[in-house]
């Protein structure tokens, strides 16, 4: 009884539909993506209106993020989040700084601590605000 289509060939005309006919239909606004799919007027002649759904990995110049890189920002992110709230973080030990330059500094920070008491051995007792 209900095995097919009652009329063939009849589904509403979708093999009838084309967007250049919406273009010059009085109520094109009556139709759902009419601003896209069959534009009107000058400002859109030569304009890509579809731009924001293009894949950014063509290689037209948009910006290709690594997605580890996104992955790691967000987990420090988090856990710098964490932080601030007082919570207790589990560290993932990952550092941007080398083991080289935390020792350079370390030395750089000592030294500069014996500069100051050497200075301050000196100056002891000559007054107030020197």
């Amino acid at each position: 009884m209900f095995s097919g289509p009652i009329r063939g060939g009849n589904r509403g005309g979708t093999g009838l539909f084309k967007w250049d006919d919406v273009k010059d239909d009085k109520h094109r606004e009556n139709y759902l993506g009419h601003s896209i799919n069959a534009p009107v007027g000058r400002w859109q002649k030569g304009k890509d209106l579809g731009w924001y759904s293009k894949d950014k990995e063509d290689g037209s110049g948009g910006i290709h993020v690594d997605q580890k890189e996104v992955r790691d920002i967000k987990t420090l992110e988090a856990e710098a989040m964490a932080e601030a709230l007082g919570l207790r973080v589990k560290k993932t030990g990952k550092s941007n700084v080398s083991q080289a330059e935390i020792q350079r500094l370390l030395k750089l920070d000592t030294a500069q601590e014996e500069a100051a008491t050497d200075e301050t051995v000196k100056a002891k007792g000559l007054g107030f605000g020197r």
